[in-house]
């Protein structure tokens, strides 16, 4: 039920910032997101992504991570890939 609710998120915070892209978008949800506990449950510390989700403080998250395009490349080039590869 993960999916229906972040979008349901996505589409509250682009009512607020509609110039704002994807990008923007997951970082506002991911950023504000409360952490949850590995303490709880130990073997599931990884499978919970961010955490729980906070539309109402995602609105104005503050302060969000935009990436582009050319921050993929960069990125992969980075690591080592080329035109031929990508």
């Amino acid at each position: 039920m993960a999916c229906p609710h972040a979008s349901g998120a996505a589409a509250y915070v682009k009512s607020f910032n509609p110039t704002w892209s994807p990008a923007a978008i997951k970082s506002a949800l991911m950023t504000t997101a409360t952490p949850m506990s590995p303490k709880t449950n130990t073997d599931l510390e990884f499978a919970y992504g961010a955490g729980q989700l906070n539309p109402l403080q995602t609105a104005n998250p503050g302060l969000v991570y935009d990436a582009e395009e050319a921050d993929y490349i960069k990125f992969f080039c980075g690591q080592g890939y080329n035109s031929t590869k990508l």
